[in-house]
Parts: structure tokens; sequence; C-alpha cells
């Protein structure tokens, strides 16, 4: 009778372990994903984040946003602005750990050229006007 009855007190804990070691879904536990894997769902985390913070902040956005780790858990966002044209970038600075964007600026990438004329004036002293080149 006590091999019946310390089986009987067994039983629980044996079927409890047994779906422990399957799982809520009865499959085997899947080990975690790869380092690489868990930064692309990280940044692209950051990148919702970033488009969050535009959307509370009314601001519109041309594309999809790109997220650069400059820190652990701080990240640096980059959004194109359709509404200021061509080359002009919304930049968010992310902190990973407070879940929140720590400072916004709009850059504007296209290089800024000094108007010049249409037609091209050599000096007196230019080689292409017969001068020496010196004065």
């Amino acid at each position: 009778m006590a091999p019946r009855f310390l089986f009987a007190a067994l039983l629980p804990a044996l079927m409890a372990g047994a779906g422990c070691a399957l799982g809520p879904s009865g499959r085997l536990p899947s080990p975690p994903s790869s380092q690489p894997v868990q930064a692309e769902l990280g940044q692209r985390d950051v990148v919702q984040a970033g488009e969050e913070y535009a959307r509370q902040n009314a601001i519109v956005l041309a594309q999809g946003g790109e997220a650069v780790r400059i820190r652990p858990n701080y990240w640096r966002i980059r959004f194109a602005l359709p509404e200021e044209g061509s080359g002009t970038l919304l930049e968010l600075d992310f902190d990973e750990l407070a879940q929140r964007v720590t400072g916004s600026r709009r850059l504007d990438i296209t290089p800024e050229m000094p108007p010049t004329s249409s037609t091209f004036q050599p000096s007196e002293a230019s080689p292409a006007t017969g001068g020496s080149g010196f004065r």
C-alpha cells in the first residue's frame, strides 16, 4: 500500500513537471533569438516610437525612418519630411530605457550654394582674357 500511496502523492508533481517542460502551447520552448534578430526587433520598435512621436506632434513623415544605435539604450532616428521639400529630415534622439524621445530637430541636408550669375566673367588677370594670371 505504501508504494501506491507514494505514487498517488507524487503524481500531481510529475504532471506539473511534464506541463512545464512542454510549455503552455504543448511545444518545447525555443532558445532566445540571435543577437542580430534582437537588434532588428529593437530597431523596429524604436522607429515605431518615433512615428508615434511624429503623429502626436502633428508632423507628417514622407517615408519610413532609419534608426541607428548611438550607444547602449540610446538611438538616433531620422525621417524624411515632405512638406519642407526634398532634403529636410526630422532627427529624433530616443532613450530606449525611458521609452521616450529626448530631443528633436529638423535638418536640411541639401547644400546651400551661393547664388551665381548665369554667365562666367573671368577677371582681367585671367589667362582666359589674355592676362598672365598674376596681378
